[in-house]
């Protein structure tokens, strides 16, 4: 909105500023070529000033900078008024007869007009260049940011490694999530044939048999792959939970591990669901090959039977 209000106060100004120039130059020339170069070249000038006032109305890149284009503006009418007086003072003191008092309005009108329009260039390349130093400032955070992430992911991905049976795995996948995404609502269940058994669960208000059915869901997806599910949840839902979450961890040994998670509201970036992947990933290497070493033969604990879903 204040974006709006500066480029309006802008078109109109150079609107008054053209209105101005075409009284004057017919009010004070005769002829026809005088009016081409005593009015024209300004009038142009007082309309590229109300364009440019359009622009920083429609303009969604300068962010707050709008205001440092008006700042300009106004430097650059100031100043060129006051180059102007010197000018007609000068004049006067150079000759005796010289009309300063009518021309004065004149000559202040002209150049206010040239140097609101200069002004205006200015300030609109300053504001450019404020919205993409902020821009690429915005950018470094978010790639520092993701690079620490990153860092996290390779440490659990460690710990991962050295997980001693599908608990420990479990519990460091919920941990992370919660840690890496926000997700705090998240649960690692492993399915065998049409038995589901949750391992780790932080979802809170909802039943298990929801859960092992959203599992579900999530079982035909592609390994270590985010799958966003907005559309049929079930109807026990919390009200605030926008979408599921699930994801297919691994496939072994006649068992699916799928991790779900709620979302409610958290934004999730593109960066975001990469470092969940590779998490995913480090946790399907350390259950593959305590599988494939025989060292767990799978999780300890209740069985729900679990809903095949259709979507």
């Amino acid at each position: 909105m204040h974006r709006q209000a500066q480029g309006a106060l802008i078109g109109v100004a150079g609107l008054v500023l053209a209105g101005v120039q075409v009284a004057h130059a017919l009010s004070g020339t005769e002829t026809t070529v005088g009016l081409a170069f005593n009015a024209v070249p300004f009038v142009l000038m007082a309309l590229a000033i109300t364009y440019v006032g359009y622009w920083v109305i429609t303009a969604d890149d300068l962010g707050a900078h709008t205001t440092r284009i008006s700042a300009w503006a106004a430097g650059g009418a100031v100043g060129f008024a006051a180059v102007s007086a010197l000018t007609v003072f000068s004049a006067n003191v150079a000759v005796s007869d010289f009309p300063v008092f009518a021309s004065a309005q004149h000559v202040a009108t002209d150049t206010i007009t040239a140097g609101t329009l200069a002004g205006l260039l200015v300030g609109i390349y300053d504001a450019r260049s404020q919205a993409r130093q902020a821009e690429l400032e915005r950018q470094r955070d978010r790639i520092e940011a993701y690079a620490n992430r990153a860092a996290d992911v390779n440490n659990y991905g460690r710990a991962l490694n050295q997980s001693e049976s599908i608990e420990e795995v479990s519990a460091l996948c919920v941990e992370a999530i919660a840690t890496l995404v926000g997700f705090h609502d998240a649960a690692f269940v492993e399915r065998r044939d049409e038995f589901a058994t949750i391992l780790d669960n932080s979802i809170v208000g909802v039943e298990e048999s929801i859960v092992a059915e959203l599992a579900g869901r999530g079982a035909d997806g592609d390994q270590a792959t985010v799958t966003t599910h907005a559309d049929d949840l079930p109807a026990d839902l919390p009200a605030d939970v926008e979408s599921v979450v699930t994801i297919l961890v691994t496939e072994t040994r006649g068992a699916t591990i799928t991790i779900v998670a709620f979302n409610r509201g958290e934004e999730v970036e593109d960066e975001t669901i990469t470092l969940l992947e590779m998490l995913v990933s480090h946790a399907a290497t350390a259950l593959d090959n305590l599988y494939r070493t025989g060292v767990d033969d799978g999780p300890d604990g209740t069985s729900i039977e679990i809903e095949t879903v259709d979507e």
